[in-house]
């Protein structure tokens, strides 16, 4: 995988100034200041309706904040042209779907669209053939998406994605589909363009699979940071019961913070 093309300084990918979300009556996120480090990896979790998603799409500029800034690279993100956005953010949001019959590489290749007519459009089909083979999809790059099952169109958008070639990486519950080989390449493909440079954030509900892959994570509650830092600080009882709303057992195996639910044997996902 090669590095992604990032801007010069060291201008931080993505900031929040006292960003909120109102609507009508209710607030979906209140005000919230956050700054994030490039190549740096940082998981947000939280119950269903704690805010993540909206988070995320505030970060994207999908949404418009209600108040505050968003910046990427110093730059008001409410001013950039889509295809300029284009080239600072990559999304992939839960709901991505494709209801005509295109092949494996042309959906890949539309994260390529922002690149066109510069210099950067020379590498596309080395870029295509690099993140198609990142997920596993080799085999099937001649495929239509409509004849693939759940999990392999989300690592065909997973590749769109990281073909788009962005300083700044967003992923909505992109492991939600995905079998325990997706996932695992999943957090391979995060780990190697996080060491490149980009920044990544995740939404998950697999709190025990993402937080040792994670340098900082977020957790959400009612609309709210509710805490903020690194995993063994975060991923404590205390926290987590408070944020989910029920109690929440957490222990230390092999160094690392592991969270379940009382009664629960196995480590798994901390689903809200």
């Amino acid at each position: 995988m090669n590095p992604t093309p990032q801007p010069v300084g060291d201008v931080s990918p993505l900031e929040l100034r006292g960003v909120s979300l109102g609507s009508g009556a209710s607030t979906r996120l209140h005000r919230t200041d956050l700054t994030l480090a490039p190549g740096s990896v940082t998981s947000i979790i939280g119950a269903n309706g704690s805010g993540k998603s909206t988070l995320l799409r505030l970060m994207s500029a999908d949404l418009q904040p209600t108040d505050g800034r968003v910046l990427m690279h110093g730059a008001d993100a409410s001013g950039l042209s889509a295809t300029l956005l284009a080239r600072h953010r990559s999304m992939l949001a839960q709901e991505t779907s494709v209801a005509f019959p295109f092949l494996v590489h042309e959906v890949v290749g539309w994260g390529r669209f922002a690149w066109r007519r510069t210099p950067a459009a020379a590498d596309d089909a080395r870029i295509i053939d690099d993140a198609i083979e990142s997920q596993g999809l080799t085999s099937l790059r001649d495929r239509r998406v409509t004849e693939l099952s759940g999990g392999e169109r989300t690592r065909v958008h997973l590749a769109r994605v990281i073909a788009q070639r962005t300083p700044l990486l967003l992923l909505d519950e992109a492991d939600a589909d995905l079998d325990l080989v997706g996932r695992r390449q999943l957090d391979d493909t995060v780990a190697a363009l996080a060491l490149e440079g980009t920044t990544v954030v995740v939404v998950s509900h697999d709190i025990n699979r993402v937080a040792p892959h994670t340098d900082r994570v977020i957790v959400m509650s009612r609309g709210e940071v509710h805490a903020d830092g690194q995993p063994a600080q975060v991923l404590t009882e205390e926290i987590l019961s408070k944020a989910f709303g029920t109690a929440v057992e957490v222990s230390d195996e092999a160094g690392r913070p592991i969270v379940r639910l009382p009664g629960a044997q196995p480590p798994g996902p901390m689903c809200g």
